[in-house]
């Protein structure tokens, strides 16, 4: 009897250990951190669009050395994949993004701010992005070829000050220019006119008649040769918005 009850003891004990394995072994459902919640729901959603003119200007000097190829601030660090772990941006092969440091002022470090593109050619790929806070968000760039997808529009003649045509002239001439900043390079930080490679733009002035100081008129000119350039735009508002010029 002693025997047989013993028997009955290991029995249900070894039926409890049973059941607390399968207890264990039963899968559970692991919680995601807040940040891969958050970014799910973004890559759920549309990505938002930014203009190129509204991003830190260092993005516009960052986005012109993509377009020439360099050389980079960070040649370890710039332009290597960008594996898009956070599965913000939208799924593609390996290999297909790349990405690019945005320098912030003062920073010791390569900082947060980044720009990564998808596609290729690597010097015109067809989607930029922007992140500001090291892949936790991002947008997606527009006009970085120049006034988004439509271009920079010609300028309307009726609404060109007569001006424009003397200051056109004295580049032709090679001067004399009113002002010492005439002639200097024109960084296009603003992003608006489709992105080169440094030193492609020059600024002079164009006279505002009873403004005693340079006023907010201005040609940009683009180009291999100072005084014939292949490109002119007119900006009368201090580089906010430009026209195409039609230069004979």
């Amino acid at each position: 009897m002693k025997i047989l009850t013993a028997r009955l003891g290991y029995a249900a004990v070894a039926a409890s250990l049973i059941a607390g394995a399968g207890v264990a072994a039963a899968p559970t459902t692991a919680h995601a951190s807040p940040m891969y919640d958050v970014a799910l729901a973004q890559s759920a959603a549309a990505i938002p669009d930014c203009a190129l003119s509204s991003l830190p200007p260092e993005a516009t000097d960052t986005a012109n050395l993509i377009k020439q190829g360099g050389p980079f601030p960070y040649p370890d660090n710039d332009g290597v994949v960008f594996t898009n772990r956070e599965g913000i941006l939208p799924a593609e092969s390996s290999g297909y993004y790349h990405e690019y440091t945005v320098i912030t002022p003062g920073a010791p470090t390569r900082g947060t701010r980044r720009i990564v593109t998808g596609g290729t050619p690597l010097t015109s790929p067809p989607n930029w992005y922007y992140t500001g806070d090291h892949y936790s968000s991002f947008c997606k760039i527009t006009g970085v070829n120049g006034g988004g997808d439509g271009g920079v529009a010609d300028c309307d003649p009726a609404s060109v000050p007569d001006e424009v045509a003397g200051t056109e002239q004295l580049i032709k001439d090679d001067g004399p220019f009113p002002y010492d900043q005439d002639g200097t390079v024109y960084q296009n930080r603003e992003g608006i006119l489709p992105a080169e490679s440094s030193s492609f733009y020059h600024l002079y002035t164009v006279p505002t008649p009873g403004d005693s100081t340079r006023g907010s008129r201005r040609i940009v000119t683009g180009g291999t040769s100072v005084s014939s350039p292949s490109v002119w735009y007119y900006t009368p508002d201090d580089y906010a918005s430009f026209c195409k010029l039609t230069v004979n």
